[in-house]
């Protein structure tokens, strides 16, 4: 069937294609078409079904309103935007009514939630596929000897076909020594395990008084003695050091060992009483160790030369005795400077906490009266680039053991590890101080049941 021609021809300026499929409209070209002989304009030819209409009419068209022709297509438009809104509308409705008649009359809040959890749970299930996981949840990544000593515990003569994580099991029913941390990671508990919070991971097997540059790695069943890495810089990967403490006895630290493997036979000299059924396998395993790096060439760094190199680059000891390390310039004496007061005189101004006779709010208020000036000076040195001066301070309130200066402890070290570009430890040290524990007991999966 023909097509008629639109009544307002060239000057129709609608691009609803119902209305382009209906109606006839002059090609563009043709509008500047030009008569050769007069050089005029040629009106665009219409259909001859269209003449043939208007002779109908009494062979003359009707002059067109231009104002007439606007306001129908501006009405024309805004029928097609009613139309396509409508249909907008009409379309969510609809998804709207096949997302509540999917969750069967649940709330769909509680559905969607559960569509991330299942989203996140898929991220964590592939995280967990490669040794990622470990930099990714604790934040650091592990030294070759880590990788090694794993090796080694699987080379223990246990039954193979038991679970890879046989070899914990065999060390914590024999010597009543747990493998924690990143070596559960490798054992495969936290396959499939809860999710947990960024928090519950950074503090995974911390003990009461590990600061941020400690990892836990080796524990004493049921005791606070643990083992760990040492590391000054988040990043640090390469020769580090393990040290040994007690939480029972307080916050000192010890350096023990200059890798896994010394570490182990540390402990199984000075922390594991044998007895008469374990005394042989003590053997055995003592011999095991020097064997297996040997039948692997494995030459791994000593305590002593790491110790030696650590000790130059330690500004200050801190209460936990192990030190701190910082950017020092010697000729400037830019990166450090003493506290404006000794450890000794720090110490006495903290034991007014300890007192049973003073009131606790009392005696903080007196506490932090004292202690204001010393934290002054120290957030002063850090203006002028001394930062070391606030990590010391806030090591020290981190380690005097009273929470009651976590706000304090927080102020300072929060800068202090800023300006040394160790945003980890931040973390770690404020997930730390948020749910600190005396507890032995610290596993992630304790918290996650």
């Amino acid at each position: 069937m023909p097509k008629e021609d639109c009544k307002y021809w060239d000057k129709c300026y609608q691009q609803n294609p119902a209305h382009l499929s209906k109606y006839n409209h002059p090609k563009k070209q043709e509008e500047h078409e030009v008569d050769g002989a007069e050089g005029k304009k040629v009106a665009p030819k219409r259909s001859a079904s269209s003449q043939s209409g208007e002779k109908e009419k009494g062979e003359q068209t009707e002059p067109v309103d231009k104002d007439k022709s606007n306001t129908s297509a501006s009405s024309t438009e805004m029928v097609n935007e009613e139309t396509a809104k409508g249909s907008y509308e009409a379309e969510t409705e609809e998804l709207h009514k096949e997302a509540m008649s999917n969750i069967s009359g649940k709330n769909y809040m509680e559905i969607l939630e559960k569509r991330i959890r299942l989203s996140v749970q898929k991220e964590y299930d592939n995280l967990c596929e490669s040794n990622e996981f470990i930099r990714h949840k604790f934040l650091v990544e592990m030294p070759p000897d880590f990788y090694e000593f794993w090796k080694f515990v699987g080379s223990l003569k246990i039954d193979p076909s038991k679970p890879k994580d046989a070899g914990l099991e065999h060390l914590d029913k024999v010597f009543q020594l747990q493998l924690v941390g990143p070596f559960e990671f490798l054992a495969g508990k936290f396959h499939g395990a809860k999710l947990g919070e960024p928090g519950d991971y950074l503090r995974h097997w911390r003990f009461y008084y590990d600061p941020p540059e400690f990892q836990t790695i080796f524990v004493r069943r049921g005791t606070g003695i643990h083992y760990g890495y040492w590391r000054d810089v988040p990043q640090d990967k390469e020769n580090l050091l393990i040290a040994r403490n007690d939480s029972a006895k307080g916050c000192e630290f010890q350096f023990v060992a200059g890798n896994a493997f010394d570490a182990f036979l540390y402990y199984l000299e000075h922390d594991f009483a044998a007895t008469p059924f374990s005394s042989g396998q003590l053997a055995v395993t003592k011999k095991a160790v020097p064997k297996y790096l040997s039948d692997n060439s494995l030459e791994l760094a000593q305590l002593d030369r790491l110790q030696r190199e650590r000790n130059k680059r330690v500004v200050a000891k801190t209460f936990h005795r192990a030190g701190i390390v910082v950017p020092f310039d010697q000729k400037t004496e830019v990166g450090y400077r003493p506290l404006a007061v000794s450890d000794s005189e720090l110490k006495k101004m903290l034991a007014m906490l300890d007192r049973k006779d003073v009131d606790n709010g009392a005696a903080k208020q007196a506490v932090l009266e004292k202690l204001q000036p010393v934290a002054n000076a120290a957030n002063i040195a850090v203006d002028e680039s001394d930062f070391g001066s606030a990590l010391e301070l806030g090591i020290d309130m981190f380690c005097s053991g009273h929470k009651e200066l976590h706000m304090l402890a927080s102020s300072l070290l929060v800068p202090a590890y800023s300006m040394l570009s160790r945003p980890q430890f931040i973390a770690i040290a404020k997930a730390h101080m948020e749910q600190r524990s005396r507890e032995v007991n610290l596993s992630i999966f304790e918290v996650l049941k």
